[in-house]
């Protein structure tokens, strides 16, 4: 639970776990907001359930010649209630503008030459607004309905209200005011390029929603409230569109998807060298999609970048290659025996059915065995289970389909395409890899010793090698658009702010890589987003990559941004992106993605300490955006009330307080209805009578005996710095520093910041620190994976065990995992890439994927060993008949992935790492599964049938 604090509000966030309802959790929140003992007028209201990523669209409310207060009012009470009817639309959230109310400015000289004080004002207006029912009368046969109407119903009325009588004669509001069209004071301001002062409206979707689906409908009704609802030169106009990241990113994904099939097919048949097998393996792919499309649409799930970013077809035809592969040799090979023209006519069935189910336990185990390695991925919580849990779904329910296809529509294929004519061609391409293959082979076998000893040194200098990699939690997903924020000084007006972003919209919008620039001053008006008028946040629109004239990246850009803005001294910045800004915020509780929270319950005190380690954190490299996310420093002018003097006086509490609350801050003492429209009626004073300390002394306070004393007689006004925010994380007060991380990995660098801090800042009794952010979501994961592999890895034996019904060729297949990541971890060196979350489910999907030669080789040496073959003949045939479905499903799966590590498309960068990863680990498990592993399997196996000798020998004697 957190909350934030601010002058005039207070936001509490309670966060549930991933598992609990949200309908439970509103009904627990809302129960035990009963129970919560709260001051006079504060009404708590629990919002809408969504989640960080449900800002889906912003729009603008634009007309010619309308003010910002005209434009919030059809804000307010035409767009905000036809766009919360669109089904999936949770909230939305209006920024900017200035609210209309009428405003009772009331002359402090009247009031003192009436004796009469802003309370007696305000009470008259709040007791002459009210309509009444008189219940109901019959008259001539008939019911009358009587009704009492009192509602305010122009300026007017308002004017005419009777405050006092003196002497028989009425004073009225109108001596004593004047009644204008006014707005509330702001609490925040938009500006777009070179407009300062817009309306921008925020529709936030409901959790669980399809973006796609409420988008369609949130537009549909845009275009009908342009065309049909809003007043004449009133457009509601987009700003920011989910739509077109999700469309970027199907782009993306559709085109790696289209090149991966259209390679793997080509694989296939290059290898094969038959358009029926080509066509046998090649329908598995769209039936084993379909499959996965039909069970993810029952778990209440759809296709998306995180579920089919990184679907690597090769490894989901596999086991359909290997029985088409074995089908077709043994076919191939009858026909050869017996003559093509015999065999067009013989029955094949059995031979298929032979062939088809010595295949099918070890292509079923194999795909068990990689849907198994998936368990760490379904493991995953909180940010990277939402990211990966539908990527390991859709994958699970593909390799489902394709096995399931694979065992029963693959055969039938087999016998009606492959049941004339099946010959096996001279192959250029399978005669290169068999004699590379085996050439190489045989230099292995007769060189055991040096060949284990440089691969097994080789393994080992490279599984060093990974601690030079460097981490992080995720590459960062380019949405197209910067979202950057400006920290001025915490004593900033809105006026002086606002100078500021109009300052900042025209440098950022200079870039000719900037379509355009919206600014935000302050929060939100709802106070869903709370922050002071010293807090600016920009988002930046980005022109299309390919419309970009300058050849920079994403991240140098931001450099040039950086630069230029630093420019202005005093002005912390952050460089984020929209969404994953919002998320960062939900993972640390504060705007940034990385954060130190410094936790004590005295806020001078954890002040200093923040100031020690903002120092201490200057230092240290790769540290970028680095600021103090501070409580204190907020002026006010502070009027402490004197019981001693308000007793001898005659005043109240509350009289005093109602004064100043009235006559300074206004207070809203009914509404003036228009319509279906209402709007609040405040009484204060005009500006120049509140807008300094002198002013407010002269304030007439009401005594108990019915005279007036000014506020300086009974109080003192002063000047004070006080806190302009409270945070709270776990019941504790905190203060946070900020930063980013750039031109370096979030691992070392988070590492180097720890142990400097830990070194040079000493905390006191009370307080602790705690690092936050995305290196949360890091440690968790890696917290995860490390309890959950080494069960998956049991598991996987297991299931090995249970394959061959023995413990020693169970832990020969296991010694393909080391294969795979060292070429795993020989990529993403090779290409420069930093060890993430990404990278990590690469080696799990690893896992499983080399395994399944290892099972396939295994399976063939002991079929040999049983025909009474030699061990090295039985292991050099198995190597030599194996090469081509080996090396084939290897290339399908690395090619298949080629596409989604090669991309530079918006939505790639999450998938990149893992499709590295599964290249590089398929490349070097490849090679030592054929030239390494046999020789360990020649030197187990040698070494068992010895013991079952000497065994045998000593039986005999």
């Amino acid at each position: 639970m957190r909350s934030i604090s601010m002058f005039g509000l207070s936001v509490t966030k309670i966060i549930f776990d991933d598992d609990v309802e949200d309908f439970f959790a509103r009904q627990q929140v809302n129960n035990l907001l009963g129970n919560v003992n709260l001051p006079e007028g504060v009404e708590p209201e629990v919002q809408p359930p969504y989640g960080p990523t449900g800002e889906i669209f912003r729009y603008t409310v634009q007309g010619k010649g309308e003010t910002s207060t005209d434009l919030l009012t059809i804000q307010n009470w035409v767009i905000d209630r036809q766009l919360r009817s669109v089904p999936g639309v949770a909230d939305v959230v209006a920024f900017g503008g200035a609210e209309k109310t009428y405003e009772i400015k009331v002359d402090p000289a009247m009031m003192l030459r009436y004796d009469i004080t802003p309370l007696e004002v305000f009470n008259a207006v709040s007791k002459s607004n009210i309509n009444v029912g008189g219940d109901v009368i019959e008259k001539n046969g008939q019911a009358y309905v009587v009704r009492g109407i009192g509602l305010l119903d122009k300026t007017r009325d308002i004017e005419n209200i009777i405050v006092d009588n003196i002497n028989g004669t009425p004073v009225l509001v109108k001596n004593l005011a004047t009644v204008i069209e006014s707005h509330v004071p702001r609490v925040g301001q938009v500006g777009l390029d070179a407009d300062n002062d817009v309306v921008e409206g925020i529709v936030v979707m409901r959790k669980g929603e399809n973006p796609r689906e409420v988008l369609s409908k949130v537009k549909a009704k845009i275009d009908e409230l342009n065309d049909n609802i809003l007043p004449t030169g009133i457009k509601m106009v987009p700003f920011y569109d989910r739509d077109k990241l999700m469309d970027f990113c199907t782009e993306t994904i559709t085109h790696n998807l289209i090149e991966g099939i259209l390679l793997v097919t080509l694989i296939v048949f290059i290898f094969m060298f038959d358009w029926r097998t080509t066509v046998i393996v090649s329908i598995i792919i769209p039936l084993s999609l379909l499959f996965a499309f039909i069970c993810l649409r029952m778990k209440g799930m759809s296709a998306n970048l995180l579920s089919m970013g990184a679907i690597d077809f090769g490894i989901i035809i596999d086991g359909a290659v290997v029985m088409v592969e074995g089908l077709f040799v043994v076919m191939a090979h009858k026909a050869h025996e017996v003559g093509m023209q015999r065999y067009n006519k013989m029955a094949k069935l059995s031979m298929i059915r032979q062939t088809g189910s010595s295949l099918a336990k070890a292509i079923f185990f194999a795909k068990v065995i990689i849907i198994t390695s998936l368990i760490p991925i379904f493991a995953f919580e909180k940010v990277e289970g939402k990211m990966f849990s539908p990527l390991a779904w859709t994958l699970s329910f593909a390799l489902l389909g394709a096995l399931l296809f694979t065992l029963t529509l693959v055969p039938v294929l087999a016998s009606i395409l492959l049941n004339k004519d099946v010959r096996e061609r001279n192959n250029p391409v399978v005669n290169f890899f068999n004699r590379i293959v085996t050439s190489a082979f045989r230099f292995t076998m007769r060189h055991k010793k040096l060949s284990l000893s440089l691969a097994f040194g080789f393994m080992g200098i490279v599984l060093f090698s990974f601690k030079f990699l460097g981490s992080e939690f995720l590459p960062t997903l380019n949405e197209g658009a910067l979202w950057v924020t400006a920290e001025l000084p915490m004593s900033y007006s809105l006026t002086e702010t606002r100078k500021m972003a109009e300052t900042f919209r025209k440098e950022l919008g200079q870039y000719d890589e900037v379509s355009r620039v919206l600014s935000q001053i302050g929060r939100s008006n709802d106070g869903t987003d709370p922050n002071g008028f010293y807090f600016t946040q920009f988002q930046v629109d980005l022109k299309p990559k390919k419309e970009w004239k300058r050849k920079i990246s994403q991240d140098k850009l931001i450099e040039e941004m950086n630069e230029r803005l630093n420019q202005y001294p005093g002005i912390v910045l952050n460089f984020s992106q929209p969404i994953i800004d919002n998320v960062a915020e939900a993972v640390a509780g504060f705007k940034a993605s990385f954060g130190v929270k410094i936790f004590g319950n005295d806020l001078e005190s954890i002040d200093k300490v923040a100031d020690s380690v903002y120092n201490v954190m200057k230092t240290v490299e790769g540290v970028k955006d680095l600021g103090v996310i501070r409580n204190l420093g907020q002026p006010e002018i502070s009027i402490v009330l004197s019981e001693q003097k308000m007793a001898m006086y005659g005043v109240t509490i509350a009289d005093a307080n109602a004064v100043i609350e009235t006559a300074i801050g206004g207070k809203s003492a009914s509404y003036f209805y228009q319509g279906d429209r209402k709007f609040p009626i405040r009484i204060r004073y005009p500006e120049e009578f509140r807008n300094s300390e002198y002013a407010m002394s002269k304030l007439r306070v009401p005594t108990l005996h019915g005279a007036t004393v000014p506020l300086k007689e009974i109080a003192t006004i002063s000047t004070v710095t006080g806190p302009a925010f409270i945070y709270r994380d776990k019941n504790t007060r905190f203060i946070a520093i900020k930063f980013s991380i750039r031109e370096r990995d979030m691992g070392s660098t988070i590492a180097d910041a720890q142990e400097r801090v830990k070194q040079q800042v000493k905390l006191s009794k009370g307080m602790s620190i705690e690092w936050s952010g995305e290196f949360e979501n890091q440690v968790r994961a890696q917290k995860k994976l490390s309890q959950v592999v080494p069960i998956v890895l049991v598991a996987i034996f297991i299931l090995l065990f249970i394959t061959f019904g023995n413990a020693a060729d169970a832990g020969l297949v296991l010694i393909n995992v080391p294969f795979a990541m060292i070429g795993g971890i020989l990529a993403l060196h090779i290409t420069g890439t930093i060890f993430s979350i990404s990278a990590g489910i690469g080696f799990i999907a690893l896992f499983g994927i080399c395994i399944q030669n290892g099972v396939i080789l295994i399976s063939v040496f002991k079929q040999n060993i049983q025909h009474k073959m030699p061990l090295l003949d039985s292991i050099r045939e198995g190597v030599n008949s194996r090469i081509r479905p080996v090396v084939m499903t290897a290339l399908m799966a690395a090619i298949g992935l080629l596409p989604a590590a090669i991309s530079m498309g918006i939505g790639s960068e999450t998938q990149k790492p893992l499709a590295i990863v599964v290249i590089g680990g398929l490349i070097s498990s490849t090679i030592l599964t054929l030239l390494i592993f046999p020789l360990i399997v020649e030197i187990v196996y040698r070494r068992s049938h010895k013991r079952k000798q000497k065994k045998q020998v000593a039986i005999t004697t």
